[in-house]
């Protein structure tokens, strides 16, 4: 039966009447909610496909709409490994690597593109890092809708393949805020509420397969924040239906050092999130320096006595190559802080031995070759069978490390010279910078910014080209 949808902000509670083109609150700009009410009873749709075995906690779409592509239903697998490394009672893996397009994502595009294929719309646009994007495309040409996509120069290439060959029109802009929506388009962004309604399922699915019961944490990833706040809602929704008694989870979530502002908001006891641009990191998925969910996330985790903290790219690779070593699951590295923030918490004491955990693996490693190889030529034995293969690995240690100092800010060469000594311990003489900034320029990774008179001399800036993001 067809109920009526309403979209509600997660900060200030105010109402609105459900359209497809509101994305944001107009007092406060956070993000919005779906409020269908909750049902009764809950009873799984045996015959549906994907997600759609869930259609009683969705918006209501005629059945003739439920497009799917088998999304969702996941493994939860348990650690046997790294549950005794780590020294935890119980330790599951949400497996969303598994996805038709290798993300949790799909839940979301097989919600959004079914309800806007009910409602008439043929063409969608969207901005997105990669995720979004690549399921949108798969799930768009399966139902025969256009797909335009806008993406930055720095996306992950394994999720650009997945857009060209799903045959989206993809365009590569510097700023999302010059996309152009067209009259009869619908916008699909991170933050959409439809979109972010889908990431419920998660915690379902987990409640389902641990015999309707929850672990003490659930831990995953957050950028936009809308997986930790779904979550949430999820299980408020499950204690309507199957009653209080024992259904308890903290939520854990994690954010990348290097853009961090619901970890600091956390941190610093403000119920807001400040944003702050100079916020960056590698792991472009999480790259959100004003989450729409910021503060609906904060709730989320104080409310049901978890944390959020934050870890370094170094960690986040770490727990990379340890789940798939151990565990055999490949993640990509957005994915992998939900492992991250576990082992970073065990070492503190802020999860203790007794505890059962569910990290969510949002998506699979494939998806970013770049960094797949990075992580891999760290062991000797595959920089030798890769240069057998005569796969390009050669980008000595050096010019690596140029880039990476540059990553943080422009610099000139004296400062990149010092730098070097004190932060890797890289000791050479100043005109062997140099040279190692003219090849950098040579290769595209590097350019000149600026340059300004101090005491006399003449300082030369330097920066990192898009190029040089992605290299490193």
């Amino acid at each position: 039966m067809e109920r009526r949808l309403a979209l509600k902000c997660t900060k200030c509670n105010i109402l609105y009447e459900f359209e497809v083109e509101r994305k944001l609150c107009e007092r406060c700009g956070c993000g919005l909610t779906v409020e269908t009410g909750t049902p009764a009873a809950f009873r799984e749709n045996v015959g549906g496909q994907g997600i759609w075995r869930y259609a009683q906690l969705f918006p209501y779409v005629s059945r003739e709409f439920h497009f799917s592509l088998g999304e969702g239903n996941t493994c939860l697998i348990e650690s046997a490994r790294l549950r005794r490394e780590l020294g935890v009672q119980g330790l599951w893996f949400k497996n969303e690597t598994t996805e038709p397009t290798g993300s949790y994502f799909d839940r979301c595009s097989a919600l959004f593109v079914s309800l806007i294929k009910s409602l008439g719309y043929e063409r969608i646009v969207t901005y997105s890092t990669g995720n979004l994007a690549a399921s949108l495309a798969a799930y768009s040409s399966r139902i025969g809708l256009k797909l335009h996509i806008n993406v930055k120069p720095m996306v992950d290439v394994g999720k650009l393949y997945q857009m060209i060959l799903y045959g989206a029109k993809v365009n590569v802009i510097q700023d999302f805020s010059k996309t152009r929506i067209s009259m009869g388009d619908a916008l699909a962004i991170e933050h959409d509420p439809i979109i972010n309604e889908a990431k419920k399922t998660i915690l379902l699915e987990v409640f389902l397969q641990l015999g309707r019961r929850l672990p003490e944490y659930i831990i995953l990833p957050m950028g936009e924040g809308g997986l930790a706040y779904f979550t949430y809602k999820m299980l408020i929704e499950l204690k309507k239906i199957f009653g209080d008694g024992g259904l308890k989870t903290k939520i854990v979530g994690v954010q990348p050092r290097g853009c961090a502002p619901i970890v600091e908001a956390y941190e610093r006891g403000f119920d807001d999130v400040l944003s702050d641009t100079r916020f960056f990191t590698k792991i472009f998925d999480l790259s959100v320096s004003r989450p729409k969910y910021g503060s609906a996330a904060l709730k989320a985790i104080r409310d049901t006595g978890g944390c959020a903290v934050s870890v370094s790219e170094e960690e986040c690779y770490r727990a990379l190559s340890m789940l798939a070593e151990m565990e055999g699951i490949l993640a990509e590295p957005a994915a992998s802080l939900s492992l991250a923030g576990l082992m970073k918490l065990r070492k503190s004491g802020g999860i203790g031995d007794d505890a059962t955990v569910v990290c969510i693996i949002t998506g699979g490693g494939l998806k970013d070759p770049k960094i797949m190889k990075d992580i891999a030529c760290r062991k000797s034995d595959a920089v030798i069978l890769l240069e057998e293969l005569g796969v390009d690995v050669k980008m000595g240690k050096t010019k690596r490390a140029i880039l990476e100092l540059l990553s943080e800010e422009d610099m000139y060469g004296y400062q990149i010279w010092r730098s070097l000594r004190e932060k890797y311990g890289i000791s050479m003489k100043i005109p062997s910078v140099y040279q190692h900034l003219s090849q950098l320029i040579e290769m595209g990774f590097v350019r000149k910014t600026f340059s300004k008179n101090v005491l006399g001399r003449r300082r030369e800036y330097y920066s990192l080209t898009d190029k040089g993001r992605i290299a490193i």
